[in-house]
């Protein structure tokens, strides 16, 4: 029968137009997202312990921090942290990692910018935080000695593990210090002849890793040059 498409598919019209309606007038009536939907990421700043474990279990590298040492406490805190949502792929394995439970998924997927580098979203570590944290101190009283004792433990403790270390496969451990295979064989040599120098390099270890570091690779470098001078003295003879 002529016509007999259009007059089904009038009556589909005509269904769809008197039924429910499936659409929405965005941007002024918002959709319905599930209570599990994955949006924009965000931080609590306020609950981050700065122990890296959302940086690293990040396969795309979306997250970055960056931490300083407190001067009275000295723990480390966090001074800025930039989720880059450009590379997010909404796996979760940052907010499943995370032990404080600082990192959330919001209902906001209103996520694109006229410039890239406008999807970033830097929070910096607000002034308000120091001041409760003085006052804390402060509040605190006088201490009784009881934290001092406990990082002297702690020191030696630590020194302990690293002397340990540094006997057990010196290589391994000084090779944290230096930049090469190498250097670290040179820096392994010159703490096995002198126990004073490994000892002080040890406590330099524990007290300042960076402070350590110049050292190892200071040494290193005054011994190669050394055994450059003694193979050209061979030389020219």
């Amino acid at each position: 029968m002529y016509g007999k498409g259009l007059i089904k598919g009038l009556g589909i019209t005509l269904k769809h137009h008197f039924g429910k309606k499936l659409t929405i007038q965005y941007p002024e009536q918002q959709p319905y997202l599930q209570e599990r939907y994955r949006g924009h990421l965000y931080l609590e700043f306020e609950k981050c312990k700065v122990c890296g474990i959302c940086v690293k279990t990040c396969p795309n590298g979306v997250l970055s921090l960056e931490d300083a040492r407190d001067e009275v406490s000295k723990k480390r805190k966090l001074m800025s942290y930039t989720i880059d949502h450009q590379y997010c792929m909404f796996c979760n394995l940052c907010v499943e990692a995370c032990t404080q439970n600082c990192l959330h998924f919001s209902h906001d997927f209103e996520l694109s910018r006229y410039r890239r580098e406008d999807i970033k979203t830097v929070y910096h570590r607000p002034p308000e935080m120091d001041l409760q944290q003085t006052a804390t101190d402060l509040s605190a009283g006088p201490d009784d000695g009881s934290a001092g004792q406990e990082a002297q433990d702690r020191r030696e403790k630590q020194l302990k593990a690293l002397t340990a270390a540094l006997d057990k496969n010196p290589q391994k451990l000084l090779a944290k210090y230096v930049d090469t295979e190498e250097q670290a064989e040179v820096l392994t040599r010159l703490l096995q002849a002198d126990r004073n120098k490994a000892e002080k390099i040890l406590a330099i270890m524990a007290d300042d890793k960076d402070k350590a570091r110049k050292v190892a690779q200071a040494l290193v470098s005054k011994e190669l040059k050394k055994d450059q001078a003694k193979t050209e003295g061979g030389n020219a003879e």
